[in-house]
């Protein structure tokens, strides 16, 4: 039988543990436990894990800092145990979220959780998604939250800091970015963020988003193109010849993804930038300058690319940009051109790249005349990369 228990906050010791330690054979815990208990194992959680895993015949207990069943290693035995049909107790505890949440009185339902102890990128997923987000943090806390809410105000949201729970000199504050970017916090720490602004509607309406005549991807086309690019939560696109940044906005808005925007127009990207703020964007970078250069220095490796522009030069470096996506990424290029679309195919072919071509026309009808007002025919090749 393995029982597994939370320790509460605070230091790392076993006082706040609710069980009776002489009924187990085994005690495991983390290494930087205190304890006068003789028969305790300590260790990291993988040393931890394959010990319970040797002496299951035995009556185990497991200690964990918090909570068992919120983000501890603990869910990861259980799982196992689960697998093995082993029988196992929780002993739960206090944990930082649930502590947090009391204090400020504030509903676990309206409350989106992550980590980023450890991480050095956001879960977009769950960040800002609801009306407060609860974040596990560390030391590097505050500078990647900073570059995620880069085209945010600093009035967009409003944080609670929560240094040292279940410690002598553990407090709450009010705090930005910027002052704990000065004066780091205390560890352990948390923060709850919360969301000061009402979301945009998934889909864009093109009066929304800033752009030049004909500087834009028509809202069905830009659908088509997000769809072809089979986006998931968290992945990251590269989105070459911008334009609007229109297809970047709606890739995060819809499927929550990580967009690097490429556009060497000053004006366009300075429209870029203005709405990129107003649709509350995250996570989100742009490169003002020659895409075909920027995108050399750029050291990420996209799931997705979209070449919506660029010129000659960027179509005649698919090749290359196909080498630069993920294995079994997906490109996809848009084209209004012939030349354009045959320089494309070219390329691609000379490279022995496969790829498929659709073509897309839509014709409307004014309801005054019924006088039908044909679009453009956009020509979109979809390249996807095999491992």
């Amino acid at each position: 039988m393995v029982t597994i228990a939370g320790s509460g906050m605070g230091e790392y010791n076993f006082d706040n543990v609710n069980v009776d330690f002489s009924k187990f054979e085994m005690i495991f815990c983390d290494k930087n436990y205190e304890t006068s208990l003789e028969n305790v194992t300590k260790g990291s959680f993988k040393v931890v894990k394959e010990a319970i895993l040797e002496n299951l015949d035995k009556d185990l207990l497991y200690v964990v800092s918090g909570s068992p069943t919120f983000f501890s290693g603990a869910i990861l035995i259980i799982h196992t145990l689960k697998k093995q049909n082993i029988d196992f107790k929780i002993v739960d505890n206090t944990s930082s979220l649930n502590y947090m949440l009391a204090h400020e009185g504030i509903s676990l339902v309206k409350t989106g959780i992550t980590t980023l102890h450890g991480k050095s990128f956001v879960d977009l997923e769950n960040f800002l998604s609801k009306e407060y987000t609860f974040i596990i943090c560390d030391d590097e806390t505050p500078s990647v939250l900073a570059e995620a809410t880069s085209f945010l105000d600093e009035q967009d949201i409003s944080i609670t800091l929560g240094e040292c729970f279940g410690y002598a000199d553990e407090s709450f504050t009010r705090t930005t970015l910027e002052q704990m970017l000065k004066k780091p916090p205390r560890m352990p720490y948390s923060l709850l963020i919360k969301r000061n602004y009402k979301p945009l509607p998934n889909i864009s309406s093109e009066e929304s988003i800033e752009h030049e005549n004909g500087m834009i991807t028509k809202s069905y086309k830009r659908h088509i193109s997000l769809q072809n690019l089979n986006l998931e939560p968290n992945m990251l696109l590269w989105d070459i010849g911008a334009g609007s940044g229109s297809l970047s906005i709606d890739g995060y808005k819809r499927y929550k993804v990580k967009s690097i925007l490429f556009e060497k127009n000053e004006k366009r990207a300075k429209m870029i930038q203005n709405s990129l703020k107003k649709h509350k964007i995250l996570d989100t970078k742009l490169y003002i300058g020659e895409a075909s250069e920027d995108y050399k220095k750029e050291t990420s490796t996209p799931q997705r690319i979209f070449v919506g522009g660029g010129g000659d030069k960027v179509i005649s470096e698919l090749d290359y940009l196909y080498e630069r996506l993920a294995d079994e990424g997906i490109m996809v290029a848009n084209f209004v051109t012939l030349q354009h679309l045959t320089t494309a195919i070219t390329v691609l072919k000379q490279a022995n790249i496969p790829f498929d071509i659709k073509s897309v026309s839509l014709t409307t009808y004014k309801m005054s005349l019924l006088m039908p007002e044909p679009e453009r025919v956009m020509h979109q090749i979809i390249v996807k990369k095999k491992i």
